[in-house]
């Protein structure tokens, strides 16, 4: 019975060195993954708000040459309107009731 329970703790021992084995590249793996997702976490905080900050800018600037483009078609458009309301009141007839 004494040889059985040598072989039995040799066969333990070999079965968690091959679990060890198999899980020691994922392990391996997980910790670069932290180690990277740390770096671009410490990258972001440099570059977002100079990213964020020029995006705003974009942004207030293409609003403004939008409205610089869009306030003589709207004021054509308003003229239009003012012209046709203008020759309505004076060339329709008004019925009584």
């Amino acid at each position: 019975m004494g040889v059985l329970s040598v072989w039995a703790d040799i066969s333990l021992m070999w079965l968690i060195f091959l679990t060890f084995v198999s899980v020691l590249p994922i392990a391996v793996l997980f910790f670069y993954m932290i180690k990277g997702m740390r770096r671009l976490r410490q990258l972001a905080i440099l570059y977002l708000p100079l990213i964020q900050d020029k995006a705003r800018l974009v942004a207030s600037k293409s609003d403004e040459i939008s409205q610089q483009v869009a306030k003589p078609i709207i004021a054509v458009h308003a003229k239009s309107a003012q012209a046709n309301g203008l020759r309505k009141a004076i060339f329709t007839r008004r019925q009584e009731p």
